[in-house]
C-alpha cells in the first residue's frame, strides 16, 4: 500500500494549478478553487482504491487539515514521528496557532537529519513561496520541527 500511494503522488509532481486554486483535484472532490493539500492527499488514496482509509469528511476523503487530523486522532491512527514511513500522512504546523496548516504524503523518513521527504499538493517549489497554499505538487524536505502529527491510515 505505502509504495503505491507514493507512486501515485509522484506521478503528479510539478502539476500546477491554473488560476486561484483551480485544479483537477478540487474538481474531482467537488470543491474547486479552495486550498487543496488535503484534497490532493485524498485523491492519491482514492486512486489507490483506499479512500475509505481517509474518509474523514465523506466518501472522497477530507478537504480540511483540521477535520482530517481530528478524525485520524479519534480513529487512533497517530504514529510516532520516528516511526513515520512511506505512504503515511503528515500534518504540518507552520505558524504556531495549534491547528494544522498543511498536509502531505511521506516518501521517506530521514531520521539521521531529523527530516521527512514528502510529496505535497498546494505548496511552492522552493522555500520562498507559500508552503501551505503555493499552487503545485512538489517534493519537499521538511524538518521534524514543522511536523504536527503523522498518521497511518
Amino acid at each position: 500500500m505505502s509504495q503505491q500511494i507514493v507512486d501515485i503522488a509522484s506521478a503528479e509532481l510539478n502539476y500546477a494549478e491554473t488560476g486561484d486554486n483551480n485544479t483537477k483535484f478540487g474538481a474531482w472532490y467537488g470543491l474547486n478553487n479552495q486550498p487543496w493539500c488535503a484534497i490532493f492527499t485524498s485523491w492519491c488514496y482514492d486512486k489507490a482504491g483506499l479512500v475509505d482509509k481517509v474518509a474523514a469528511q465523506g466518501k472522497k476523503g477530507f478537504a480540511s487539515c483540521n477535520t482530517g487530523l481530528q478524525w485520524f486522532v479519534k480513529k487512533n491512527k497517530l504514529v510516532p514521528l520516528g516511526e513515520a514511513q512511506a505512504g503515511d500522512i503528515v500534518f504540518f504546523q507552520f505558524d504556531d496557532d495549534a491547528e494544522p496548516d498543511h498536509v502531505g504524503i511521506i516518501v521517506k523518513n530521514m531520521k539521521g537529519i531529523k527530516a521527512l521527504r514528502t510529496i505535497e499538493g498546494n505548496t511552492s517549489a522552493d522555500n520562498k513561496g507559500s508552503q501551505s497554499n503555493g499552487g503545485g505538487v512538489y517534493q519537499k524536505k521538511r524538518p521534524y520541527a514543522t511536523v504536527m502529527a503523522v498518521v497511518r491510515p
